[in-house]
């Protein structure tokens, strides 16, 4: 559900490494990205800044107490898509001059603060969005164990249903699950069902019973952005849900 690719960042991982090391430098090209991130978030999108601007906070804070860069390679399949610590690989600076040691302490002084503040802002951002959003399951809640199910829901403002299919991603052990969603259906409302949208367009296996599967609701009582706000909310609310019903390592899988 979805292809991998790489998201590049607003800004390098590395950033405050570029030669030759200059705080007034680093200063600006700092208030450039924040000036970007805080555009987005004016529009409550939350995705993918937030994702980087925890990154580079985890660089000001390696850089700190351990004189390392974080850096990754990951390849991801959503704008909110997390990176995980094992997605991280370390790296060492660059000889730095005396000078420019100073200009880097100087810099990670001045970003820390400002990073911190633009990400604050992107968490209460979040936590108003997390409130607004509720799911209810409607259909077949003994099925939670299959992993596998939709989610409906119904938007005033665009008056359109949206129908996914979702999938839960378990791999078991201490590693961090998540929940892969593909859009099935979207439209005006018409003279159809949700059980005939999940007939004619469902693309989960023959195999799969697919009415059988679990059915949510999602609601949301707030006008935020679907793709970066209420999408990857949504998929952490069903995620929660099903494991607060479903033991985490006994969740069944179909065959692929």
């Amino acid at each position: 559900m979805g292809r991998k690719k790489k998201m590049p960042f607003k800004l390098n991982p590395e950033w405050m490494m570029k030669e030759p090391l200059d705080f007034e430098y680093n200063k600006y090209t700092l208030l450039d990205y924040l000036q970007k991130c805080e555009k987005n978030l004016d529009k409550f999108e939350i995705y993918p800044d937030f994702v980087e601007l925890s990154l580079h906070l985890a660089n000001i804070q390696s850089l700190t107490k351990e004189n390392i860069l974080l850096l990754t390679d990951k390849k991801f399949k959503s704008c909110d898509d997390e990176i995980l610590l094992k997605d991280l690989y370390p790296k060492n600076p660059r000889e730095l001059s005396e000078e420019e040691v100073g200009e880097l302490k100087k810099t990670i002084k001045y970003s820390n603060g400002k990073l911190l503040d633009t990400f604050n802002i992107a968490k209460s951002i979040w936590d108003i969005a997390f409130d607004s959003i509720e799911i209810s399951i409607k259909k077949n809640k003994s099925e939670l164990d299959s992993g596998f199910g939709y989610i409906y829901y119904y938007g005033k403002k665009e008056n359109k249903i949206y129908v996914w299919e979702y999938e839960v991603e378990n791999k078991g052990d201490n590693a961090i699950n998540r929940t892969n969603l593909n859009k099935i259906y979207e439209n005006t409302p018409e003279d159809v069902t949700l059980v005939s949208i999940i007939e004619n367009n469902s693309t989960f296996k023959k195999t799969i019973h697919k009415l059988e599967l679990p059915i949510f609701q999602m609601k949301c009582n707030q006008d935020f952005p679907m793709e970066q706000t209420i999408i990857p909310i949504m998929k952490r609310k069903i995620m929660a849900y099903i494991f607060q019903i479903v033991n985490i390592g006994t969740t069944k899988k179909f065959d692929s």
